[in-house]
């Protein structure tokens, strides 16, 4: 998605075993700061902090290696037994003493048939592939989370600098109260009217100011600072870029990773499910040894063989569940689909409404009303209007500035999520680009990289 003016470049970012795409605006000059300065940060070095530093996405490199560990035994083969057994000892009468012991020693192990050990094999490197696709979404959230905290923390610095601004024009506006006061032009409480309003104006800011401290924590905490070591975030929350269409996001959404684990889990349960199936052929049970009988002073071979009997119908019941929860996968995958759809849809509309309403606001709002504070100002100041009217356009025209930075804000923040359900930025506007990033999870694209 395209929040700013400059060229875009990729780069990548790897996250575990993923190759992972972050699309992100070249750098522009930075500026120089003191060294002792808490620098501001870009989103691309908030998403790269977080991607280092998460514990959500440690989870999962404890989970390959258990699959690793869990892999390793399913490739093992029927492991050998050995066995001592003592006969005819201890006994009474004839058999009393040890004079007519029988010793056996014996090695036993089970043929397997049905390729059993492939199957195994399969099932767990199946679990391994549905991890990864897990990984994936996982971390397309985490992504998303990001953004959408960034993306908060600059609508506020936005608003504070409105509030700025309105807490400036109160000033100006008691300053030029008093001026009317004093000279008797205008009667005396509105002087008061004009404190107030320029103390709710400074209040506003201070209580913006709070605000954006808090989101700033809420953000260094993705990264699992408590204190953070920034204070801003750097962006242009005013530029937008167009939306695609909602079929193009209905074809990149088939190919996300929240489509994919979906496939993932039915080729897992494929092999469970072929598993299952192996097990119909009953496996062989033998035994070789060789036997002192002490009675006569010989010794013996011994051998066996065994087998378990109707095997295939005592496993038909495990199959047969199996086989349906297959076709159940199935089902949830178009359902999953579905539902995908239904958010996709849900969040263009809302971020194209959101665009309607930044254009209105800049072209046809916020210049006409600009234009009428200065008139009503003048008018005021020649006692052609009442300070009401002043003060009521000045209000219209910091909630008109209060609305385009929601707006914008809305706008970004809906972005970010047709992002994190297609996995592909919104600049990608063709099936080519859908498919070149399969692989990959999608950073918006904020214009600075950290230094």
């Amino acid at each position: 998605m395209t929040f700013f003016s400059l060229k875009r470049s990729m780069r990548v970012c790897a996250v575990g075993v993923y190759s992972m795409a972050i699309f992100a605006y070249l750098p522009v000059q930075a500026q120089v700061q003191n060294s002792n300065e808490i620098k501001p940060i870009t989103l691309e070095s908030a998403i790269k902090r977080t991607l280092a530093n998460a514990p959500y996405l440690y989870e999962f490199t404890f989970k390959q290696q258990a699959l690793e560990g869990e892999l390793k035994t399913a490739a093992l083969k029927p492991e050998l037994n050995a066995g001592i057994e003592l006969e005819n000892f201890l006994g009474t009468g004839a058999v009393s003493g040890i004079k007519d012991t029988e010793l056996t020693l014996t090695l036993s192990s089970v043929i397997e048939f049905g390729d059993k050990i492939e199957a195994r094999t399969n099932f767990a490197s199946a679990k391994s592939r549905v991890t990864e696709a897990q990984k994936q979404i996982r971390t397309l959230d985490i992504l998303a989370e990001v953004t959408r905290r960034y993306i908060d923390v600059l609508a506020q610095q936005a608003m504070i600098k409105a509030y700025e601004d309105a807490q400036t024009l109160a000033m100006y506006t008691y300053q030029s109260v008093v001026k009317r006061v004093d000279a008797g032009a205008s009667p005396a409480f509105e002087q008061q009217r004009a404190e107030a309003s320029l103390a709710r104006a400074r209040l506003d800011v201070v209580t913006a100011k709070q605000t954006n401290s808090a989101m700033i924590k809420s953000l260094a905490i993705m990264w699992g600072e408590q204190s953070p070591s920034v204070n801003r975030v750097e962006g242009d929350l005013f530029a937008l870029s167009p939306s695609p269409s909602l079929t193009i996001l209905f074809e990149q959404v088939s190919n996300s990773p929240n489509i994919d684990v979906y496939a993932q889990e039915y080729r897992l349960q494929e092999a469970q499910v072929r598993l299952a199936q192996s097990a119909n052929q009953a496996d062989v049970s033998w035994s070789a040894g060789i036997r002192r009988i002490n009675g006569i002073d010989e010794t013996a071979f011994v051998a066996g063989v065994s087998m378990p009997l109707f095997a295939t119908e005592r496993n038909l019941g495990e199959y047969e569940q199996q086989k349906a929860v297959l076709n159940q996968l199935e089902q949830q995958r178009q359902g999953a689909m579905l539902a995908l759809y239904h958010q996709l849809n849900t969040a263009l509309m809302a971020r194209d409404n959101a665009l309607l309403n930044v254009q209105t606001l800049q072209n046809a709002i916020i210049p006409p009303l600009e234009q009428a504070l200065s008139l009503v100002e003048q008018a005021y100041l020649d006692g052609r209007f009442s300070y009401l009217e002043w003060v009521t356009t000045r209000q219209e025209l910091l909630d008109a500035k209060q609305a385009l930075i929601h707006s914008a804000r809305q706008a970004h923040q809906r972005a970010a999520d047709i992002e994190s359900l297609t996995a592909t930025p919104l600049s990608s506007t063709t099936g080519s680009a859908a498919r070149s990033s399969l692989q990959t999870s999608s950073v918006p694209n904020f214009q600075r990289v950290s230094k």
